[in-house]
């Protein structure tokens, strides 16, 4: 008989971020480790206030631990306590931690802990692109999340590509590293067609992007084929995310294609869900990712992926996309007008509707929960 599991969870993902994938992963599988393991007794903390709502479960004992921060002024002659005051804090609060699994949601150290200690990597984007994640934070976050993986008990990578890129940086091959993959919401789901109308006037031919559009997302290569695409006149390119950059606008000027660029924010689930149940296609054109939900929400909707060829989409999502080359602007208008030649009932929509249907949160939360009882 199994015996008590005893959780720490560090919330600090809540603190830093109203909304990503990296606390989606949290809110989805720490209720599912409650209710698939009774044994399971999880203290979930957060150091100061949250930036959203906490996951809830009635074994899921939410803590709130003041900030030290604030009563340390002024700032610049106190900030070197910070952290110990922080740490001092954790301790009073949880204890010694033996006996009991910490896992931080990002990389956040316990101090003087006698438990074991878990970290999730989603990806080593810091790493790979440095120039993007300069000066001297971004050194003290790779040193930081460098000192985490090292000294953990076990790590958890979002996928494969995920744990190879750990083991290339660290040079480090471990069996302390496990591969647990994510999922989608099942939300995301092929709608009826009165249904997918959002009631409102809309283009009746789009292209679907989601998401940010950082350097590595491979955002201004996608607008720069589209601009050459003969198409673009007849389907629109529908961009999900934050607000235009000044620099967009004006590529989006000099590219001439102002009016067939249209930018949507603050979009929630049930509006992307009938995004992705009307778009032509959803694009990927990232040249790096930890793993890719968007991949398998598209195809949860019956939606075409066209996408770039690489190690995690290949990984996630199999053949079901039609893949080009990641630098290749020719490669992707040959996607682009390989996508709307099959349309949206085509044998490869059908096998992505079966594929998204392989991930769970469930599997998600059930693995992690066989990580953590590997190490009782």
């Amino acid at each position: 008989m199994q015996g008590p599991l005893h959780l720490v969870v560090d919330g600090i993902i809540y603190q830093s971020q109203s909304t990503g994938g990296i606390s989606r992963l949290f809110t989805e599988i720490l209720p599912r480790m409650c209710t698939q393991d009774e044994s399971v007794d999880m203290t979930l903390f957060v150091v100061g206030n949250s930036s959203q709502a906490l996951p809830v479960h009635p074994r899921i004992h939410p803590l709130q631990i003041p900030d030290p921060q604030p009563f340390l002024r002024p700032s610049f002659l106190w900030r070197s306590l910070e952290e110990p005051a922080r740490k001092a804090m954790l301790r009073l609060r949880l204890g010694t931690g033996r006996g009991k699994i910490w896992h931080s949601t990002y990389f956040s150290e316990p101090g003087r802990w006698e438990g074991r200690k878990v970290f999730t990597v989603a990806d080593m984007i810091h790493e790979r692109y440095p120039e993007l994640f300069g000066g001297p934070g971004g050194d003290a976050f790779r040193a930081l999340r460098k000192r985490c993986v090292l000294s953990a008990d076990a790590v958890l990578c979002i996928s494969e590509a995920t744990r190879n890129d750990v083991r290339e940086i660290y040079d480090w091959d471990s069996d302390r590293l496990h591969v647990v993959h994510l999922a989608c919401s099942d939300f995301f789901r092929l709608l009826g067609e009165d249904e997918s109308a959002d009631g409102r006037p809309g283009e009746k031919h789009f292209l679907l992007y989601v998401g940010s559009r950082a350097h590595y997302k491979n955002f201004d290569r996608l607008l720069r084929a589209y601009s050459h695409w003969p198409m673009r006149r007849d389907v629109t390119l529908l961009v999900v995310g934050p607000p235009w950059t000044p620099g967009e606008a004006e590529s989006l000027r000099v590219l001439g294609i102002s009016d067939h660029v249209r930018l949507l924010t603050d979009v929630d689930d049930d509006a992307l869900c009938r995004l992705y149940n009307r778009a032509g296609a959803f694009l990927y054109p990232s040249l790096y990712e930890g793993f890719g939900i968007p991949l398998l929400e598209a195809m949860a909707c019956g939606c075409p992926v066209v996408a770039s060829r690489i190690a995690t989409t290949v990984e996630v999502a199999g053949e079901c996309p039609i893949y080009f080359e990641p630098l290749d602007g020719d490669s992707l208008l040959s996607a682009l007008d390989q996508v709307m030649n099959e349309g949206r009932t085509s044998p490869r929509t059908r096998t992505g509707l079966a594929h998204a249907g392989g991930y769970s949160w469930d599997r998600t939360a059930a693995e992690t929960l066989r990580v953590y009882r590997g190490l009782q």
